[in-house]
């Protein structure tokens, strides 16, 4: 056989090397069609990600701005990177104030507001205003990037709607102890007149007759203890040195820690602000934390008067609880009657003061009672018929 000429070869490699390029520039194609194919679809994926992730931002924002809940963010040094609309309505007057210093606004709010804003944790507060007072529930809470949020809602109609609730508890209480002593004080009268026409049992109507004093005295010591919400007589405050004041409250509780007191003398009325911290240091025994961390500290208020502060380490209370918890008759408590707290703030508004309720850091309750002095009291009783949550203008 004749081999094929050097021309003949070279024509045939040629053939063979341009097949193979087109055949690898129609993989070269596949592969770049497939690239691109998949681009697309993941580029696809990413939007629809966007998109979703845009929605669901653009109805947090919406839920924020809409939530009958004010919100204020600031940061460590106080100035304010967020707020919603509540919040702008209810402190700034409906302006934007991003950038400026929520801490230095603070310091123009009512007392009961700022010590609200500066504590450590959750807090109830009331302010009055033109229609009334107004109780709020204030919430903090410190986020990973070093800033704080607060949320501030009005919690009044609740505590009103439970108000109604509790009138209507009471007066099927005190219906009910009536009838369980008229009752019988009604029997008793029958039988005694059914002994007078016998004399041979007139002897009898000693028993009858003590058996309805008794019913008697239970019904009056009950109605008594009733009365005592509506019926507290209007404090006579004077100048009450301080030990011993607090020299009275440790004869209850001989081993109770109580701090040192200020040098210048409380001003108030002795027997009921005793009767208020009895209340007080009773329920923090009573609070489930260990008997020995149950405090009293008192100081010197930088608005003026005083502070006495109960302490307890115990489990705290739930949000439920502590809006509840100065409504009368409202108790967790098997036995409780409902009374203290709510009897211990009425004593302490007659004063013109101030009776707080916050969670402590590290577990516990702290409740603190603040009682203006003799120069401050007529101004404390001005300036709550002028108090606003308004924090942008003086």
């Amino acid at each position: 056989m004749a081999l094929p000429g050097l021309a003949t070869l070279a024509a045939l490699l040629g053939s063979v090397a341009l097949a193979g390029m087109l055949a690898f520039g129609a993989r070269a194609r596949r592969s770049r069609d497939a690239a691109v194919k998949r681009a697309a679809a993941l580029e696809a994926r990413l939007e629809e990600q966007r998109s979703a992730g845009e929605r669901r931002e653009g109805l947090l924002r919406t839920v924020v701005e809409t939530t009958p809940v004010a919100m204020v963010l600031f940061g460590d040094a106080g100035d304010i990177t967020f707020t919603n609309r509540s919040a702008r309505d209810l402190f700034f007057e409906g302006m934007p104030v991003e950038g400026q210093n929520f801490l230095s606004m603070i310091e123009r709010a009512p007392a009961s507001l700022r010590r609200a804003v500066l504590s450590d944790g959750d807090e109830l507060f009331s302010v009055d205003g033109a229609a009334g007072p107004e109780t709020f529930h204030l919430s903090r809470r410190h986020l990973e990037d070093g800033q704080t949020l607060i949320a501030v809602r009005s919690v009044t109609q609740e505590i009103n709607r439970h108000e109604v609730v509790s009138l209507k508890k009471v007066i099927r209480i005190i219906s009910h102890e009536i009838n369980n002593s008229l009752g019988p004080i009604s029997s008793l009268i029958g039988s005694a007149k059914i002994i007078l026409q016998r004399p041979e049992q007139l002897p009898r109507l000693s028993t009858v007759f003590d058996t309805i004093q008794e019913r008697a005295l239970h019904l009056q010591s009950f109605l008594d203890g009733y009365a005592a919400m509506a019926k507290i007589p209007d404090p006579q405050p004077v100048s009450v040195p301080w030990g011993p004041f607090l020299d009275g409250l440790r004869g209850f509780w001989p081993g109770l820690e109580i701090g040192e007191a200020p040098s210048r003398p409380g001003f108030f009325d002795r027997a009921q602000i005793q009767q208020v911290l009895i209340n007080l240091v009773k329920n923090a025994h009573e609070a489930g934390g260990p008997q020995g961390e149950v405090k009293v500290a008192i100081e010197t208020a930088a608005e003026g008067g005083c502070r006495i502060s109960v302490l307890d380490r115990g489990p705290g209370i739930s949000d439920e609880v502590m809006q509840n918890v100065f409504l009368p008759f409202f108790t967790t408590k098997p036995s409780g009657d409902g009374l203290g707290l709510a009897l211990s703030r009425e004593i302490v508004e007659l004063h013109h003061g101030r009776l707080g309720l916050a969670r402590r850091q590290g577990g516990g309750m702290s409740v603190s009672v603040w009682l203006p002095d003799r120069e401050t009291g007529a101004a404390a009783v001005l300036a709550a018929s002028r108090v606003r949550l308004t924090l942008t203008s003086a």
